[in-house]
């Protein structure tokens, strides 16, 4: 087995939430030059807008993977 699959099987038996940040600080560990497509780009300052605007309420994470982890139990 590589350390790639080991390190997947390990990362398989964290919790939802624990998974979604390990997926956050690899994308955040990156050079940080992630480039996104021009239409991309305009959507995710948008969304960013409208975020700190107060017009787009967010759902705090917890609450989203508790319902994702009911759904799928």
């Amino acid at each position: 087995m590589t350390v790639l699959q080991e390190i997947e099987n390990k990362a398989f038996t964290l919790t939802l939430p624990e998974r979604g940040q390990l997926i956050h600080d690899l994308i955040v560990g990156m050079d940080g030059k992630t480039k996104y497509s021009g239409d991309f780009e305009k959507e995710i300052q948008k969304r960013i807008k409208k975020i700190k605007s107060g017009k787009a309420v967010g759902i705090p994470a917890v609450d989203v993977f508790s319902r994702i982890e009911a759904k799928h139990r």
